[in-house]
């Protein structure tokens, strides 16, 4: 009898597959990641080592020592997903799931003998849908999904309900949710945004605005985390109302030396962050920050040229209730192969954010890349690197303050073994100065170790 309703079952979906006229694809990000060398592995023991209270890691000690700490060691981050969709792509389906940073030898995640470990997760999960009778470009997607405002303020998965058109993106996000009980009112502790977006496109100039507004009801208890550290996506149980409004866009031009391009993006925010404990106790405080970026270039021919330089304001008093440090929601930043996601293991960086505790950022890097051939590209970059704010920090009756992150030299290669299959190195040095040391076992005031990584990569996309 079982088998007789298994066969139905199997007819049936069969028959309603016919019916549906449905069309299935399967894809994969198959990236097999080593870090081949680094003289500081404390640093990269785990992700976020640098944005954390104290300067200390999750487990209360100084993320960089005052010896060697060197290792090597290699990782697996696989993701795959199938769409499902009818003929007239109309309405589709997507599912993916994601192995995430299976070290080799690792036990508790299966990459030690035998394997066998749970280490499966869902990326995404959603549904797509054009609205129907609407002729133009009316698209809804509600789920776990991809989701983008903006680079530098929120860029990352999330889950929620969005329609895109041509020109206009209009979504509804949960970053978090709480159950409402007796005495509690509607949306207490849930962590929602409303966001908005309109792109222009017009010959060689792109332009988008957007606008982020995001609240949170927390009538009880006090913030566990400081908000000037994280990112918003890793906030206790503050209430807070904070909107941020921005452009970002491209402009390119051919010149004489070669083509011109400009890239930018200028963000502000404003609102309010209630029960936030600072290090002056449990207050109130009131948001205004701002971040501007600039990418400046120039491509001749095979070679391109980049300056990129950023501010992402920084806040001089992390005890009163003005807060002036710029707050991403959730990104990855790649812009550094020593300190961001630059490096190919990048489930170890230091930071995904772009900037350091609540002191902001100012990026200046130049770079070049080269094609060599069809298959080799070839590139590096020096950045110089500060915080906005100075950090500082009091080592018994000493007090400390500097804002010189220092100097880093950057070099990658890359090579397509196959049209789908590239082979990657890159390594990062990064000469430390002063503000560094906020972050060493032995602080002193000066920086006493400079870092050095490399890493590489064989990744298959299909």
């Amino acid at each position: 009898m079982k088998k007789v309703l298994s066969l139905l079952v199997v007819l049936l979906m069969l028959a309603a597959g016919s019916a549906m006229a449905a069309t299935f694809e399967f894809h994969g990000d198959l990236n097999n990641r080593f870090n081949l060398y680094t003289n500081h592995a404390d640093l990269y023991s785990g992700f976020g080592n640098m944005q954390r209270l104290n300067g200390k890691r999750a487990d209360g000690v100084a993320p960089i020592g005052k010896d060697k700490a060197e290792d090597t060691w290699g990782e697996i981050k696989y993701r795959l997903w199938t769409e499902a969709a009818t003929n007239d792509g109309k309405i589709k389906g997507v599912y993916a799931i994601e192995i995430g940073a299976v070290r080799y030898g690792n036990k508790t995640k299966g990459g030690a003998f035998s394997g066998d470990g749970i280490n499966v997760e869902t990326r995404w999960a959603y549904t797509d849908f054009q609205l129907p009778g609407v002729s133009q470009k009316a698209r809804v997607r509600m789920g776990l999904q991809p989701f983008k405002i903006n680079g530098f303020l929120w860029q990352e998965t999330a889950m929620g309900v969005a329609l895109n058109m041509d020109n206009l993106h209009l979504s509804w996000m949960r970053g978090k949710e709480a159950i409402t009980s007796s005495g509690d009112s509607w949306g207490d502790n849930d962590l929602d945004a409303l966001t908005a977006r309109y792109d222009l496109k017009q010959d060689n100039v792109k332009a988008g605005f957007f606008a982020s507004y995001m609240f949170e009801g927390a009538p009880t208890g006090t913030a566990a985390l400081d908000p000037a550290i994280y990112e918003i996506k890793s906030f206790g149980t503050a209430e807070l109302n904070v909107l941020a409004i921005g452009t970002d866009g491209s402009f390119s031009t051919p010149t004489g030396a070669g083509d011109f391009f400009v890239k930018w993006d200028a963000i502000y925010e404003n609102g309010s962050i209630d029960n936030y404990q600072t290090t002056n106790g449990a207050q109130d405080v009131d948001l205004s920050a701002y971040l501007v970026h600039a990418d400046v270039g120039l491509n001749l021919g095979k070679t391109r040229l980049t300056y990129t330089g950023w501010y992402a304001s920084g806040d001089d008093n992390s005890a009163d209730q003005d807060l002036d440090a710029f707050l991403s929601v959730d990104v990855d930043r790649f812009d550094s192969v020593v300190l961001f996601e630059g490096g190919y293991t990048d489930d170890n960086a230091p930071t995904e954010m772009p900037y350091l505790l609540d002191k902001g950022f100012i990026m200046n890097k130049v770079a070049v890349d080269h094609k060599a051939t069809d298959k080799l590209t070839v590139g590096g970059a020096v950045l110089y690197m500060l915080t906005a704010e100075d950090i500082t920090y009091s080592v018994g009756s000493v007090n400390y303050a500097s804002d010189t992150i220092g100097v880093e030299v950057d070099a990658y290669v890359k090579y397509k073994l196959y049209p789908n299959c590239e082979v990657a190195l890159n390594a990062g040095y990064l000469a430390a100065d002063d503000a560094m040391d906020y972050w060493e076992v032995e602080q002193n005031g000066k920086a006493d170790e400079d870092i050095f990584r490399t890493t590489a990569r064989v990744r298959y996309k299909f």
